[in-house]
């Protein structure tokens, strides 16, 4: 991405996947060409629903929509983030769309593109999409992941059904994530452990905390990334 963002001058850029229901991002990877460096804030969150309001589950994928050319209300935080760091432009492209989430990419300018960068956007767009589409299952989850851990600082290094329980799952939350780890449904889960839908949901709540993950996608990925589970379960002293 960074490389990406050089080729079209953007000093900012994000990949994330917003849910079409709240407009609220369940995973993000960034690249910020001033990180770390204390002028202004960083890039920390989409703003795609700033752009496309309404039509953030409608949007043709690989179609280009600009900041300056919306029709939506101005958006504060992006205002401030944007005077912070002296930028006049967000471009957001949807990478897919899906009845659940769309996937955006979205890049910040310090300058409005010219006809050259907006020609090269227009080029690239198409193969961005078509990328995506075709990308490894599981990549966007393992970078999301990347990113989590980055920003948080050291996670939880261990496989996560290990003997020394890691991220220190209760034996209830441990069960869900054995299941979850064979491929199981959350309602074959919640069918197996008798347990009630709203019990399953507060046991996933607190694993996705202690895991540093967002969704089932990024829980379940976690879960069958190691080769070394063999089924133990966890020692008495470490799930209470």
């Amino acid at each position: 991405m960074s490389g990406l963002a050089a080729a079209i001058k953007g000093e900012a850029a994000a990949i994330c996947r917003v849910s079409t229901g709240q407009g609220r991002a369940s995973g993000s990877v960034f690249f910020d060409r001033a990180a770390g460096s204390g002028n202004g804030l960083p890039l920390e969150r989409s703003f795609a629903r700033s752009v496309l309001g309404s039509y953030l589950d409608k949007a043709k994928p690989g179609a280009i929509w600009y900041k300056s050319m919306s029709d939506e209300a101005a958006d504060p935080v992006l205002d401030r983030f944007h005077m912070s760091r002296k930028l006049v432009e967000l471009a957001v492209i949807p990478l897919s769309s899906g009845k659940q989430h769309t996937d955006f990419l979205e890049i910040h300018f310090s300058t409005r593109p010219g006809a050259v960068q907006q020609a090269l956007l227009n080029i690239i767009s198409g193969t961005l999409v078509r990328t995506w589409t075709n990308r490894s299952p599981g990549l966007y989850a393992e970078a999301c992941l990347t990113e989590r851990r980055a920003a948080r600082g050291a996670g939880v290094q261990a496989h996560l059904l290990s003997m020394d329980n890691p991220a220190q799952l209760s034996r209830a939350e441990y069960r869900v994530c054995v299941l979850l780890s064979k491929g199981q449904t959350a309602k074959r889960v919640q069918a197996d452990l008798g347990i009630s839908k709203s019990t399953l949901r507060t046991h996933l709540r607190n694993i996705y905390a202690k895991t540093q993950t967002g969704n089932m996608s990024e829980l379940v990925y976690r879960l069958v990334s190691v080769d070394s589970f063999s089924g133990q379960v966890p020692r008495r002293n470490s799930a209470a």
